[in-house]
């Protein structure tokens, strides 16, 4: 494939996978907000995760449920946002038709003329969960028909190799999403718009303490965000315990959305397009996943835990960042 094809592919994949993901990172944020009555705090966790709050506080306009969630779906100047993802996805998809099946441009397509039939107030007055769970089956019907009509080959290997890119990526956003939200000693050093200093909630007995009521509600609605929570109940059946949930979403080798299996699937992607004949300019992106995988494969979940779970987030998106940038330069720089 020429590079520019590739490049179009890989960020098909990324794209879609992003749509979605920003979905459900969202949506359980919305419904976990709700649940537990910490609204504004959520919000603004939320928005440290997706690395947005000096571009969202750029707006000069309140922190709503409205705001906030207009800026996630429907704001064309946030590259992250669900209606932008998805655009670039078929902009992408079109100057490539001739790589893929007609039926993946037209679920790309049919889904973008619908997206652009919502705006926040449709999305409020029908309820976000509606709104997400469209978008969620969207992403799944690609990928779907993808799987089904595209054959074995390059092309198929750049998007599933941005899919798995970028929803490695996401698992460790979704990660942080908890570590911002529920852990006590962030609740101690951070303060609520207004001043409100969130030590104040802690008050004995501490129902956001490890283990406590909404420590454990919180942990699983992190599950459900990647649809793990069945699969999680089936491979730990001792409860759930932070230990727990790091080592499934972050260290397993066979559930889709972990971590370890992400990066296992990229590092296969890239050695069947170097087989299909692609020439990298290097090889620092088969290093860098390839240290990624083994860190991945040998280290222990209670580790983690103990050196400190953001800061393994916070270094495990810089490396997944810089593989995707060692990935751009070698093979899709045209």
């Amino acid at each position: 494939m020429l590079s520019r094809e590739a490049d179009a592919c890989y960020w098909i994949g990324r794209y879609v996978e992003r749509a979605e993901a920003t979905a459900r990172m969202v949506d359980v944020h919305y419904h976990t907000a709700l649940e537990s009555n910490r609204t504004l705090f959520a919000w603004s966790s939320l928005l440290s995760v997706a690395d947005a709050v000096e571009a969202f506080a750029s707006r000069n306009v309140p922190m709503t449920d409205e705001s906030v969630l207009a800026y996630f779906c429907f704001d064309q100047d946030n590259p992250d946002s669900i209606i932008r993802s998805w655009t670039a996805a078929r902009e992408n998809a079109r100057t490539i038709r001739d790589e893929i099946a007609s039926e993946m441009w037209e679920a790309l397509n049919v889904t973008y003329l619908e997206l652009g039939r919502w705006n926040i107030q449709l999305l409020l007055r029908r309820s976000p969960s509606t709104f997400f769970a469209y978008v969620k089956e969207s992403a799944h019907r690609f990928q779907g028909t993808l799987d089904r009509t595209l054959m074995d080959g390059e092309a198929k290997e750049w998007i599933n190799l941005g899919r798995f890119i970028e929803r490695g990526d996401q698992t460790t956003r979704l990660l942080d999403v908890k570590y911002h939200d529920l852990l006590p000693g962030l609740k101690q050093a951070q303060t609520l718009q207004g001043g409100m200093h969130q030590e104040q909630h802690l008050a004995a007995p501490d129902p956001y303490g490890i283990g406590g009521p909404l420590d454990e509600h919180g942990w699983a609605s992190i599950l459900r965000s990647v649809s793990a929570f069945e699969m999680f109940r089936k491979t730990h059946r001792d409860g759930i315990t932070p230990v727990n949930v790091v080592d499934f979403l972050v260290l397993n080798a066979r559930f889709p959305a972990s971590i370890r299996y992400c990066i296992g699937q990229s590092t296969q992607s890239l050695t069947r397009i170097k087989a299909a004949g692609a020439t990298p300019r290097g090889h620092e992106a088969d290093r860098i996943a390839g240290r990624l995988l083994a860190d991945l494969t040998y280290t222990r979940a209670n580790e983690i835990i103990a050196s400190g779970l953001h800061e393994f987030l916070q270094q495990g998106q810089e490396r997944i960042n810089t593989l995707g940038d060692a990935i751009a330069q070698e093979y899709l720089t045209y």
